[in-house]
């Protein structure tokens, strides 16, 4: 669907420049622009953005120079001599001095809540264990009345062959209870005394048996080690009261983040671990006193088993969408990942071949529920890790299609590391989204050593397929599921844009390509996956997602043209301003 509200024609013509792995579309405005002359009086506009290089993502990558607000919408999209009839008294008039103006970036997938639960304590990204027991013994003296140590970001890298256990963590605190979060958000390690005060041993029955579980050793004692949500929050919550001040003191500082990052809007996969209620009047807190600076599409975090998400999905449907929290989609927590063998995978693990991991939810439980959501018109998307866990989901939202009346399904499938080239064309046939995170697109020292082992060589070149994706005819989405991640939690997309280009960590040109450079997207498909592709996922590109008149006045500008600098530098370029729902957001100052 391309909803298109205008008041003139957009007509362009696109020329695409190769080079090394970046397409330049030529910045040329719309052949046709409303003028003063060519058209009636107008009402003026809040904002006129003049003398830009406006890439505005519409359908035929048009290019403009200017572009009105007024309220909230766009009202303008053209050449400065149009601008002047928008033009009055009270209006702003900024001019970009050449700058890239682009919409709003649109996260794909994303968790606007659980910060609020997990980023408590020190940040914990390294490569060495040396490092992170380090900082975590520096915080714990700093802080010597915390009677509870929390701590984010653990990468599974640094663990080395096997898994982490109590005694690391015993070795720098021992005299205090340690909950650290695992860098994925499916994973928590915690010391000794965590374990004793928790109840947690021998006798403790998993939470989830086979899916969400605490990691044991040949005798049945647990080691430290806990998989998955279920499990977590259960040991979590025996420490802190996962309450609304507790939540909303880890959120609040990031908003203001997200606005210099240029995120103007969000695709929430869940809010995990918390009193769906809850979270969503927290956000709603934030609107009502100016401080949530993005739009919030939400869902329902599904990975019980025993709960029926359908009537909870549509009670939060249909009792949030107004304002800039709204709810649209049942989530499916599908599978895990390859690092603790629980991603589902068509062809299994090359290290662990008699690895059979079982779905978090029973396939046959997915199904009845995919299709009575579907019924309700909710949008379905998952995290499918595996390619296999893909095929299942894909297979559900078929079943629904066939099972209920046509309408305006937007599934999404998240993550994705692989899909099978078999299911690849069906994204298309079922108006699928391929969602997945361009900072992941590289070499890290996740994807270089714990990959390979658990998928062998030939699966490793088909990693992360979003090019592929694109070629089988799929729309396409950047999310960074931020603060979740494989090995680094980043919410710029930025970042996430010159990864997905050049396939390759930042800073490092030189490092291997993974996929190869067949593999790498242009810098316009890598801009359209992480604005207009992910809110067509969403279901709301006829709101956001690319600068043409009618829509949400979500609006950046850039200190670099993105299309004209080396693809490998885009990280280093500025969001200078943010303007979301017509309101300026970051870069006052303009």
């Amino acid at each position: 669907m391309f909803l298109q509200k205008t008041l003139f024609s957009l007509a362009a013509v696109l020329a695409f420049v190769l080079a090394g792995c970046s397409e330049k579309p030529e910045s040329k405005a719309p052949e046709k622009t409303q003028s003063a002359s060519a058209a009636p009086a107008v009402e003026t506009a809040d904002f006129v953005f003049t003398n830009g290089k406006v890439y505005t993502v519409d359908k035929e990558n048009s290019w403009a120079q200017a572009v009105a607000v007024r309220g909230d919408e766009i009202v303008y999209v053209g050449d400065d001599k149009g601008a002047e009839a928008f033009t009055g008294e009270g209006t702003e008039k900024v001019d970009l001095g050449g700058k890239l103006m682009l919409p709003g970036f649109v996260e794909g997938h994303f968790h606007t809540t659980t910060q609020g639960i997990i980023l408590h304590g020190p940040d914990l990204q390294t490569d060495s264990m040396d490092e992170l027991l380090a900082k975590l013994k520096e915080y714990a003296d700093a802080n010597p009345d915390l009677k509870f140590i929390n701590g984010w970001g653990v990468r599974p890298n640094i663990y080395g062959p096997g898994e982490p256990n109590a005694a690391m963590l015993d070795a720098v605190v021992p005299d205090r209870p340690v909950y650290l979060w695992q860098v994925d958000g499916h994973s928590a390690w915690v010391n000794t005394k965590a374990m004793e005060m928790a109840g947690l041993n021998k006798d403790t029955p998993d939470t989830v048996p086979g899916v969400s579980y605490f990691v044991r050793d040949n005798e049945g004692n647990p080691t430290g080690y806990i998989i998955e949500v279920p499990a977590q929050v259960e040991i979590l919550n025996k420490f802190v009261t996962v309450d609304e001040d507790y939540i909303r003191g880890g959120m609040a500082k990031w908003f203001p983040e997200y606005s210099k990052a240029g995120i103007t809007a969000v695709h929430d996969f869940g809010w995990a671990g918390v009193d769906q209620d809850m979270a969503i009047g927290i956000l709603k807190d934030f609107e009502k006193d100016g401080t949530l600076g993005t739009r919030i599409y939400g869902s329902y975090y599904w990975n019980d088993a025993s709960i029926d998400p359908v009537p909870i999905a549509k009670k939060m449907r249909d009792e949030n969408q107004e304002g800039l929290v709204q709810v649209s989609a049942l989530k499916i927590n599908m599978d895990g990942d390859d690092d603790k063998y629980s991603g589902l995978y068509v062809d299994g693990y090359a290290d662990k071949p008699d690895a059979k991991p079982e779905p978090i939810i029973p396939f046959d439980v997915i199904n009845d529920a995919a299709v009575r959501a579907d019924k309700e018109q909710l949008h379905l998307i998952c995290h499918c890790f595996g390619d296999l866990a893909v095929r299942k989901f894909l297979d559900a939202v078929e079943l629904a299609k066939k099972s209920n009346p046509e309408w305006d399904r937007r599934p999404v499938a998240s993550h994705a590391q692989l899909v099978h080239p078999d299911d690849r064309p069906r994204f298309k046939e079922l108006n699928a989204t391929y969602d997945t995170t361009g900072q992941w697109f590289a070499f890290d020292p996740y994807t270089a050593n714990v990959s390979p082992v658990r998928l062998g060589e030939a699966r490793m070149k088909q990693l992360f397929p979003i090019k592929a994706m694109l070629e089988a005819g799929a729309n396409v989405s950047l999310g960074s599921d931020f603060p979740a991640a494989s090995y680094i939690a980043d919410y710029k997309p930025l970042n996430a844009i010159t990864v997905a280009v050049t396939r390759q960590m930042l800073g490092k040109p030189d490092m291997p390509i993974l996929g190869g450079e067949d593999a790498r997207l242009t810098v316009a498909e890598a801009i359209r996956a992480n604005t207009y592709g992910a809110a067509y996922g969403i279901g709301v590109e006829d709101k956001i997602g690319s600068i043409e008149v009618g829509k949400k006045a979500d609006l950046i500008v850039l200190d670099q043209n993105l299309l004209e600098i080396d693809p490998h530098d885009i990280y280093k370029a500025n969001v200078i301003f943010t303007m979301m729902d017509g309101k300026v957001r970051h870069g006052d100052d303009l």
